[in-house]
């Protein structure tokens, strides 16, 4: 790796993938070479980073546009691992990125976060489907509709790529499980859990019961947070030092799974840890069907699952779609090997449950 100075430009420094991707930014051998840049939210957070981490911080958001625009402009690489469906913020990404590339000739680098929630169906629970998506498989990926979720986002950034003055890579990780243990979420800077383990448990509290959208037959892609933090660093390390090696713009899909898991058995477990803790009143889960599962969600107090965009019917969808996944590209690209498999998972289940339930009852 060249020892040029790289100017890194990173958003979600406090988010569960963000945190753990910063982190191995931070301990990374070449890390004298890298000059980073965060966008922190809360000036607290950002103070500390910068006071216990050498980072460079700015406080902001992503509706601080201008900023967006002008940081991009400032750095190489940007690293966007915050809100995937902001449309303004991406296009204030690329806005400073092409402002950069026409003013200095520098062709910078942008890795966005999307996910395979891409890749949803409509099975609603009753059926595991036989597609099995490949990021190799670009007619696939190509077929899929502009108006699925995270789709436009991803449209643009493959446009401007195909524009010429910046090279894209978009990570699509699958459900991401595990706890992010890194320093930076240790210390209480950064959400150390994933989505939808968390979103379970609270509802579960609440309803006395882990609910399943009728047969719970659909399945996820699975991933654990270090191998997809890994995947991000594999990349950024191929990058620098062999870019050419690196798919980009439309064929620049990488998915992010390590295997498969059925909503069926991973609910069943989580019911069991549930009772094993003495938090429900049986290890077996409930089974619903559509207007049942939305009441389901719906009804968690502060969830703002209300009838409407996010509505508890909208959210039952998603969690009981199918989204099946191969991740080759990356292990192609640059030899990414995810170690962690559903044992670990299982294995660390009750735990993380433990954990997440002590923090729902302190709400």
């Amino acid at each position: 790796m060249s020892s040029q100075q790289v100017t890194i430009f990173f958003t979600g420094a406090t988010g569960f993938i963000g945190s753990s991707v910063l982190q191995r930014l931070i301990d990374h051998p070449q890390r004298k070479n890298f000059e980073i840049t965060a966008l922190v939210r809360n000036a607290d957070k950002a103070k500390i980073l910068e006071t216990d981490y050498g980072l460079k911080t700015v406080v902001g958001s992503l509706q601080d546009l201008e900023k967006l625009s002008t940081l991009s402009e400032n750095a190489h690489v940007v690293i966007h691992t915050a809100d995937c469906d902001d449309m303004a913020a991406i296009k204030a990404i690329l806005s400073g990125l092409k402002a950069r590339h026409e003013k200095t000739g520098d062709l910078p680098l942008l890795i966005h976060t999307s996910g395979t929630g891409e890749l949803m169906d409509d099975a609603q629970g009753a059926y595991a489907s036989e597609k099995i998506y490949s990021d190799l498989d670009l007619a696939s990926i190509e077929a899929l509709s502009p108006t699925a979720i995270h789709r436009p986002v991803d449209l643009t950034i493959v446009a401007a790529d195909e524009a010429g003055y910046v090279r894209t890579h978009i990570i699509m990780p699958s459900v991401v499980f595990g706890v992010a243990t890194n320093k930076i979420a240790a210390a209480g800077l950064a959400n150390a859990h994933t989505i939808l383990i968390p979103l379970y448990v609270r509802s579960a509290l609440h309803n006395g019961t882990v609910g399943i959208l009728n047969k719970g037959a659909a399945i996820w892609g699975y991933v654990y947070i270090e191998d997809i933090a890994e995947l991000y660093i594999g990349m950024l390390d191929a990058l620098l030092t062999t870019p050419e090696k690196v798919s980009h713009g439309r064929e620049g899909y990488f998915f992010g799974a390590a295997g498969e898991l059925s909503t069926g058995t991973t609910l069943k477990a989580l019911a069991q840890a549930l009772f094993d803790l003495g938090l429900t009143k049986s290890p077996e889960p409930s089974y619903y069907n559509l207007e049942q599962m939305a009441q389901y969600f719906e009804s968690v107090p502060g969830a703002g699952f209300d009838r409407g965009v996010f509505s508890g019917q909208l959210i039952a969808r998603a969690l009981f779609a199918n989204t099946r996944s191969k991740a080759e590209r990356a292990t192609r690209d640059f030899g990414w090997a995810p170690k962690h498999t559903t044992d670990d998972f299982f294995a660390g289940l009750k735990a993380e449950v433990e954990i997440l339930a002590k923090k729902a009852k302190s709400a």
